[in-house]
């Protein structure tokens, strides 16, 4: 509970709100589905709560939270790979670096992808479950996982670079 009182949970907190609130960005300017900062989130989360549990609990609950409002549906796939994403952030504990940060984001974007669009997941009048399903099913989602991509990309170089700036002038919310 005395983790829960400090300024750095407190800043991980507010950085968690206002990259959960990115979610409605698709309905503010057209064209950008999946362009967010919910998947920077998870690896952001992974990498900086240090209490695995809240690790997880943070992003999932900023998803759940802003899918009441948005009405998207719960989706047990789409949360899967948002924990995915953060196992990859759980990967950056203690090597934060530019490069390894662009690395999570990718992998953590393909893994997202790979898990919620493999065509065995949906109703065969959707997909064929065969390997055509399957290419079929990949290869429409492929301008979600550029978003995606693109998101993490741009989300995580802001969290991770705004957290590092604020601790080089608030040493209490190092680590």
């Amino acid at each position: 509970m005395k983790d829960i009182l400090t300024p750095r949970f407190i800043v991980l907190s507010l950085l968690v709100i206002a990259a959960a609130s990115t979610r409605a960005l698709p309905y503010l300017i057209p064209h950008i589905w999946n362009f967010t900062a919910i998947g920077a989130l998870a690896i952001f989360a992974g990498a900086q709560f240090s209490d695995k549990r809240l690790a997880f609990i943070m992003p999932l609950a900023a998803m759940a939270i802003s899918d009441l409002f948005i009405g998207n549906g719960f989706s047990l796939l789409v949360y899967l790979g948002f924990t995915a994403m953060v196992a990859c952030g759980f990967l950056l504990r203690e090597k934060v670096s530019a490069t390894n940060v662009v690395l999570a984001s990718f992998i953590s974007a393909s893994v997202f992808y790979l898990i919620t669009n493999f065509a065995f997941f949906y109703p065969v009048s959707l997909y064929p479950h065969n390997i055509s399903g399957i290419l079929t099913s990949y290869a429409a989602a492929l301008p979600f996982f550029r978003n995606m991509l693109i998101g993490n990309l741009v989300f995580s170089a802001v969290l991770f670079s705004s957290l590092n700036l604020l601790a080089k002038k608030y040493p209490a919310l190092a680590k």
